[in-house]
């Protein structure tokens, strides 16, 4: 036998306060006296408590007062998280966006990925706002730059085109191509240059490829 419910499925609590959408599934922990979350979008789904999966077909499916607002959207669990644009992601953590269509936090605390396919792992206040940039651990760094990264470590910044910087503390890449590999308060400002480790160290002229 098939049980069709075009409305929607509520195990659990009853949001009250919730509009839900057509085709939807709450599976609702509060602790309240009425529900808490609402999957008020087309085919969303809520699991956890304080949850809102607002997008059509958005999916949260554990964790506490998260948001799913884009299409497609998804927040696995955790805590205040938010996946806002279509196809983005948030794993778990807690005060974490990933504001870009198709980007992607996969944890940690206060982490941003901000534009399309964009991406941050773990760690804490990091952003990536450069288009498939990414950030991989650490805290306060920030991939900028198209294509961009940022390894780990703290305070290190790639700000250009296919930069990178791989650890250490309070590096930049600013140059397109560039990269510095660990160190502290080191700066590869020129095109295709590069610093490996140390202390205050600069490469500001651009690297001359010749056929």
């Amino acid at each position: 036998y098939h049980f069709i419910f075009p409305r929607g499925i509520v195990i659990g609590h009853y949001n009250s306060e919730c509009e839900y959408g057509n085709a939807t599934l709450s599976v609702d922990g509060s602790s309240s006296l009425g529900g808490s979350n609402c999957p008020s979008g087309m085919g969303s789904v809520t699991f956890g408590a304080g949850n809102l999966a607002i997008g059509d077909y958005s999916t949260i499916t554990g964790g506490v007062g998260n948001t799913a607002s884009g299409v497609s959207s998804s927040v696995s669990g955790g805590y205040l998280n938010k996946a806002s644009a279509s196809g983005a992601s948030v794993s778990s953590g807690y005060g974490n966006e990933a504001g870009g269509t198709y980007s992607a936090v996969s944890g940690g605390y206060g982490n941003k990925a901000s534009v399309h396919f964009s991406s941050v792992s773990g760690g804490y206040a990091s952003e990536a706002r450069g288009p498939y940039s990414s950030v991989s651990g650490g805290n306060d760094n920030v991939a900028s730059g198209d294509y961009s990264s940022v390894s780990g470590g703290s305070g290190n910044t790639a700000s250009n085109e296919f930069s990178s910087v791989n650890g250490g503390k309070n590096n930049e890449a600013s140059g397109d191509y560039s990269s510095v590999n660990g160190g502290d308060s080191n700066s590869a400002s020129g095109s295709r240059s590069s610093v490996n480790g140390g202390q205050r160290n600069q490469a500001n002229r651009p690297v001359t490829i010749k056929p």
